[in-house]
């Protein structure tokens, strides 16, 4: 069950271990919660016991993300918004989600908070990506750029079969279309004969065929490309003909939308640049473990924050030896977003 799987770990006892915790620091800490012959089970025991799991590292941790993007980001996501995708999963799993929440071990209310919290570090770090909106970066995406091209796919879930497939589709006088339609397993393309067009700022096609696209010439049909859904752990095996080929404009500014949405994705799906952010909220919360047991729970952040400062340090060095070029840089920068 995803349930928007990046914050669900260790939510199951979220409530239990950090309830116990702020127990522990009052005069309830000894209150016996289990009795027995010869012993008791005491609120710090528990406490001490539980919070040593990567359960309970996990949620202190959602705690955490919680209070912290709230208090800097909270105006930012509505209700109506989470409801809105709360609704959206709801519906995905039908009859079957009440029973999905419970294997989660979540309630709608705590399901409800993950979204919320997910949605303020998504809305957090795309703001700071829309500050790598510069000049520099729209050249250096520009370079990369691939602009759009029609092509023909056919989707298969066999190995054997995609083998199978290539060897009809090379064949002299290969119908493609034909083909597609009569064996491509995706829904989308397969009724038109396969025909898909994007360039490399399309989502719709995964990134390895629209490389294997870009490769090839007009008329020329790939090898097998396999890809592997991260979302689903699924493989599927795709042939791809390229039909039309794209003619690149010199004028970058041509597909400034286009590379804006390279930029915005690069930058939104980047591990270390959303960590980055996530170490920058946590510095402004002033955030401090005073738990040992907790220690290492932000160290992805604190690696990151110190990592982005050296690297902000030695770009600094760079930029004083050449003043006027950066000058120039951050004015054209502006005019560029």
């Amino acid at each position: 069950m995803k349930l928007r799987k990046k914050w669900a770990a260790g939510l199951v006892t979220l409530l239990s271990v950090t309830t116990l915790a702020a127990c522990s620091s009052t005069d309830n800490a000894n209150k016996d919660i289990v009795t027995m012959k010869g012993d008791t089970i005491k609120i710090t025991d528990f406490y001490n016991e539980a919070k040593t799991t990567s359960a309970a590292q996990m949620s202190m941790l959602n705690l955490i993300m919680s209070k912290v993007f709230e208090e800097q980001y909270g105006d930012k996501v509505s209700d109506k918004k989470v409801t809105e995708e709360y609704n959206k999963t709801a519906e995905s799993y039908g009859d079957s989600f009440s029973a999905a929440l419970a294997q989660a071990g979540m309630t709608v209310e705590s399901y409800k908070q993950q979204i919320r919290t997910t949605m303020l570090v998504e809305y957090a770090v795309e703001q700071a990506a829309k500050k790598e909106l510069t000049t520099e970066n729209y050249k250096a995406a520009y370079t990369e750029y691939n602009p759009e091209v029609t092509a023909q796919i056919i989707k298969l879930d066999s190995e054997d079969k995609a083998k199978e497939v290539l060897e009809k589709a090379k064949a002299d006088g290969a119908d493609f279309s034909k083909l597609a339609k009569e064996n491509s397993t995706d829904s989308v393309t397969k009724d038109k004969g396969g025909e898909v067009k994007f360039d490399s700022a399309s989502t719709e096609v995964p990134a390895d065929v629209m490389s294997a696209a870009f490769k090839l010439k007009e008329g020329e049909v790939s090898d097998v490309v396999t890809v592997v859904d991260t979302s689903t752990y699924t493989t599927s095996y795709y042939i791809v003909k390229l039909t039309k080929a794209g003619e690149k404009d010199t004028d970058w500014k041509t597909y400034k939308s286009q590379l804006k949405k390279i930029i915005m994705n690069e930058k939104t799906s980047d591990t270390n640049f959303k960590n980055t952010v996530i170490a920058a909220a946590l510095k402004k919360a002033n955030v401090k473990i005073k738990d040992d047991a907790f220690s290492s729970i932000l160290s992805p952040y604190t690696t990151t924050s110190l990592s982005s400062s050296s690297a902000s340090s030695a770009s600094s060095s760079e930029t004083s030896s050449s003043s006027t070029e950066a000058s120039s840089t951050t004015e054209s920068s502006s005019s560029a977003e």
